[in-house]
């Protein structure tokens, strides 16, 4: 194997491990009963719309504005969308005789990542302030259609979409304001800049300390004995991923974008999909183990993925 491709390989998986490491802090703490999964559950409301859009409005304010960031603004945002629209193909294909609420969190889990979770704190710990900024447009084209197609599937057709949810979502909410900024530029004062560092410090580690908590309520007999999961873990982790790498390399995507767009596509299993499966009275176990076995393989997935991005 080539130099480079070791050496790429060894510095996301330290990445990779450290933040699985935070995540097993979460682990812990549930299991001895210091903050559980419902102390985690109320937590992912502060996280999601207070902490996460701060960490994305921070990272368009840390970054300079050149013609090739502007650019990338818009190319990212297509290839998320992108990302997503192909996963959605592929797994129209999939589990078609099951009744639609079994079929909708399959759908859903094939779908969409752990964009928020993991693949924000990744991309940052990996490439820094520039893939907290490409990331946070895949974030964006996540919610609008988390909110909308996902939230239809994972409900068994039966939610309502509300068409509001497309812009009014933390995610798109805070790229809209993020941009203005980013093209502006504007010299904030010295408090009022080191609140929103220190603030968006907080979004990866209190991020991975939840993922570790609901983590912890996986049922770890039935995350290895089910063959749909596998399939799942195979499409999500690998079928997906690969076949973006070819795009964006067709695109001819480089450098911070490409590490920060295929980490996004190569994350396990969006750990919402457990909270939506909750909430639209679906299999909360069923979605528990997608999440938990993907998220197992990923340790050594996503790596390798990343790395061969970074390679060819």
């Amino acid at each position: 194997m080539p130099e480079s491709f070791i050496s790429n390989l060894q510095t996301v998986a330290v990445q990779v491990i450290v933040l699985y490491l935070i995540a097993s802090v979460g682990f812990i703490a549930d299991k001895t009963k210091i903050f559980v999964k419902a102390d985690a559950t109320r937590l992912v409301d502060l996280l999601f719309n207070m902490i996460l859009p701060v960490a994305i409005i921070n990272s368009f304010l840390s970054l300079e504005r050149t013609r090739e960031h502007i650019i990338g603004i818009f190319v990212s945002l297509f290839l998320a969308f992108l990302t997503h629209f192909v996963a959605i193909i592929i797994s129209t294909f999939c589990f078609r005789k099951r009744d639609k609420k079994e079929q909708g969190i399959y759908h859903y889990a094939m779908v969409f990542s752990n964009a928020a979770f993991l693949s924000l704190p990744l991309a940052q710990s990996v490439v820094g302030d520039e893939g907290v900024f490409y990331s946070s447009c895949y974030v964006a084209a996540f919610n609008v259609l988390a909110f909308t197609y996902g939230i239809k599937k994972i409900s068994g057709g039966e939610a309502e979409i509300k068409l509001k949810h497309l812009i009014f979502n933390p995610g798109s909410i805070s790229v809209l304001i993020g941009i203005p900024l980013f093209l502006l530029q504007p010299t904030l004062p010295v408090f009022l800049s080191t609140t929103l560092d220190r603030i968006g410090a907080c979004n990866s580690p209190m991020a991975m300390i939840v993922f570790g908590t609901f983590f912890a309520n996986c049922n770890f007999k039935n995350i290895f004995a089910k063959k749909e999961v596998y399939f799942v873990s195979f499409v999500r982790l690998f079928l997906i991923p690969v076949i973006m790498l070819f795009v964006f390399k067709l695109f001819r995507i480089e450098g911070s974008m490409l590490v920060a767009l295929t980490i996004s596509a190569c994350a396990p299993v969006a750990t919402n999909t457990a909270m939506y499966a909750a909430k639209y009275d679906n299999d909360t176990a069923l979605s528990s183990e997608l999440v938990g076995q993907t998220s197992i393989f990923s340790v050594i997935t996503m790596p390798v993925i990343v790395a061969l991005a970074q390679l060819i």
